[in-house]
């Protein structure tokens, strides 16, 4: 049996959590001038919502609060902090799962034989879910997939 789960995460970029990612890079040697660097670039970044109707010509804008997550998109920089940043999720799976991890999109590939297939596939789920879970990642329910592969059968 061979079979695959598409993960698909909401928000995935934005998601991430900043001090989750800074304790992660000494992991992969990332230390000194590099690590604060990045500590820099996602440290006191400050957001706001400002409404502006041409109606009344008024402008109302919320108060500045602190970003805690989320890394910048739109920069080679973005994929790379989240793939250093779900790099571990890998160690969390039983052993006839390999992980197929590109910037935010996860897909697991499954084999085994078919008598343990349902408790393989549920055993991943669970364990790549609640890993989502405790690094503050949401998983889109509605847009994740299974998919079994097979061969078509030969007769003879």
């Amino acid at each position: 049996m061979v079979g695959s789960i598409f993960f698909d995460l909401e928000k995935a970029f934005d998601s991430i959590n900043h001090s989750l990612l800074i304790n992660e890079l000494p992991h992969y040697g990332i230390s000194g001038k590099s690590k604060l660097l990045i500590e820099s670039n996602l440290a006191n970044r400050f957001q706001r919502v400002q409404l502006e109707s041409s109606s009344s010509n008024s402008k109302r804008a919320s108060t500045c609060s602190k970003v805690k997550h989320g890394v910048p998109q739109g920069l080679v920089f973005g994929p790379l902090l989240f793939i250093l940043y779900i790099n571990d999720l890998p160690n969390t799976i039983i052993h006839n799962a390999t992980p197929i991890l590109f910037a935010d999109d996860t897909s697991i590939l499954i084999t085994g034989q078919i008598s343990h297939k349902f408790q393989d596939l549920n055993l991943t789920f669970s364990q790549i879910s609640e890993w989502f879970k405790q690094n503050s990642l949401s998983l889109n329910i509605s847009k994740t997939y299974f998919i079994q592969f097979s061969t078509k059968s030969l007769n003879f």
